[in-house]
């Protein structure tokens, strides 16, 4: 006798599914819908950042505002300053008054109120920034609203400026890793790997943001070039974002060639070099190579003749031997670590513990599952290369110039490497995985990733808020009854209640993006998965075009583990 079949719940569907059709439900989304609320998704976080943080409130940003505005009027360097790496130009007397923000800048007590006013949008004056050896090309992407009579104003459309392009790259490498034959975790590995401090980033005037969007684009389309056979019309557009983000990844920052080598090195490990290299020939791809390799010359060598790296300044620690600036690095790789998920303003502002720890192990657990890996030998070891450039090339750069510069390294330094390790990681787990699971898993898994990511990112927000409006340690209850300052057009309230709204609708526009990338995998345009690993051909290349009808899942199954594959998310 057969058992009596259990109830039906209400509202759900008596039998397991495959992840092809539950994510099916979700709609197919073609590559310029899924870029399009990818880009929509990070633009508006970021832009959260820029309009709730004070003008001139993030490392650096000053002299960055300073540097985009005179870079825009002609003056790519400046008249010498006191110190090597000051230089003297001429800006509006507005973007010259970012400066003020000293009042309140490594004193996280200190509320925004004490901002004088920046003074008139039309008259020049003589303002100096750190930033005029630095490359100009980022600078004249988010220089131009300076010209522009609105007041302080230019400057938060200053930020936004830049938050778009970050959002523009970020949305690119969202849309390759969608091609993948398996896009879910890589797909979902964008989302997680962008921190709260890198929207922070992404929503001040800073470089550093535009260096982390711009190594995970290259890196995402380097990946799906030469990891699958894409179509014609694919290899088009895959060869084009590659092009424009190695292209213009190379001038954000002066160790930005160093980013992109180590995202070269580690995907051609994961594909297998032989493959990588007939790949990289072929005339699409073969094309954007020849074009980050022609941008690359005069990146460096605008970095070598002005001597950016060099005029840092002189921080704590000068005078310590390379041996022990390395060793030092390596000892506080947690507390780097911890820079590069939140820690805001002018570093006074540490992301809550929780929100660290989330990060810590969310990251972390993807990493680790891609280091055990038991089906491909060669990804592991291209993990592994990543994982290790993130602990040692810090300290290495670091141990170069401690001996003149002392201390200078930070977190964020990092995020191109850290980007670079996470998705590669989760392109690795995600074709390990077994063909048929629980579809409901898949979707479960990604709502609680983007929720905690969600969550963390506006514990960030409220944060930052209450850091500048009542001061870190001020209770909660002043920053709403009793701040001494607010971000534009809303109060504090006014204001907790758009964060939390927009990061919700954020948070259900991403999952959207991420189930309708699954379910819309493989393209139909002749994009397939031919991946051979190091020990032999992959078991899951003869299962790359198996479809629901043909793998059917019996009624009330269980998901069984099927072979490796690369055909599913």
């Amino acid at each position: 006798m057969h058992a009596p079949a259990e109830p039906r719940r209400p509202g759900r569907r008596a039998r397991t599914r495959t992840d092809a059709e539950v994510l099916g439900r979700v709609g197919r989304a073609g590559p310029v819908a899924l870029f399009v609320v990818a880009f929509l998704v990070f633009f508006g976080t970021a832009a959260l950042w820029a309009l709730s943080t004070p003008i001139g409130a993030s490392p650096d940003e000053p002299s960055h505002i300073i540097k985009a505005a005179s870079t825009v009027r002609g003056q790519l360097i400046g008249a010498p300053g006191a110190r090597p790496q000051d230089k003297i130009v001429q800006v509006p007397e507005t973007v010259a008054g970012s400066a003020n923000t000293i009042c309140m800048s490594h004193a996280s007590e200190v509320t925004a109120d004490c901002l004088l006013p920046f003074g008139s949008d039309t008259k020049l004056v003589a303002a100096t920034t750190t930033a005029g050896l630095y490359n100009p090309v980022y600078y004249v992407l988010v220089g131009w609203p300076s010209l522009l009579e609105l007041g302080k104003g230019q400057m938060f459309l200053m930020r936004l400026a830049s938050a778009a392009a970050c959002a523009f790259f970020l949305a690119a490498a969202v849309t390759a890793l969608a091609r993948l034959p398996r896009p879910v975790l890589p797909v979902l590995a964008v989302f997680a790997v962008s921190t709260p401090m890198t929207y922070f980033l992404m929503g001040s005037v800073n470089p550093n943001a535009l260096e982390i969007a711009t190594t995970a684009s290259f890196a995402s389309s380097l990946l799906v070039v030469t990891s699958t056979a894409p179509g014609p019309r694919a290899s088009w557009w895959l060869a084009a974002s590659l092009a424009a983000s190695g292209g213009l990844l190379v001038h954000t920052r002066g160790l930005s060639p160093l980013w992109l080598g180590v995202a070269v090195l580690v995907v051609a490990i994961g594909v297998g070099v032989p493959r990588f290299v007939s790949r990289v020939v072929r005339p699409p791809v073969l094309l954007s190579v020849l074009v980050v390799t022609a941008s690359t010359v005069p990146a460096v060598l605008w970095t070598l003749r002005s001597g950016s790296l060099d005029a840092v300044g002189v921080y704590g620690g000068a005078g310590t031997t390379p041996a022990d600036g390395f060793v030092h690095v390596l000892e506080t790789t947690t507390d780097y670590s911890a820079q590069a998920i939140g820690n805001f303003g002018w570093l006074d502002t540490p992301a809550p513990g929780y929100v660290v720890f989330l990060y810590s192990v969310l990251l972390g657990l993807v990493v680790a599952a891609a280091l055990f890996l038991r089906d491909s030998v060669r990804r592991r070891v291209a993990v592994g290369t990543a994982a290790l450039a993130v602990l040692v090339l810090p300290a290495a750069v670091q141990a170069s110039s401690v001996a003149e510069s002392g201390y200078i390294w930070q977190g964020r330094y990092t995020m191109p490497a850290v980007v670079v390790l996470v998705v590669v990681a989760a392109w690795a787990v995600g074709d390990a995985l077994p063909v048929r699971r629980r579809a409901e898993d898949v979707r479960r898994f990604a709502t609680c990733v983007l929720v905690v990511t969600g969550v963390a990112q506006l514990a960030c927000l409220l944060t930052s808020l209450r850091r500048y409006s009542a001061g870190l340690s001020a209770p909660w209850p002043h920053v709403f009854s009793e701040p001494a300052w607010h971000p534009p057009l809303l109060g504090t309230v006014g204001w907790a209640v758009l964060l939390l709204a927009c990061v919700a609708v954020a948070t259900v526009a991403a999952r959207w993006l991420v189930l309708a990338a699954g379910a819309d995998s493989p393209r139909g345009d002749g994009s397939v998965s031919d991946t051979t690993d190091a020990d032999g051909p992959s078991r899951s290349k003869s299962r790359s075009t198996v479809t629901v009808a043909e793998a059917p899942v019996p009624a009330g199954a269980a998901a069984a583990p099927g072979p490796v594959a690369a055909d599913r998310p």
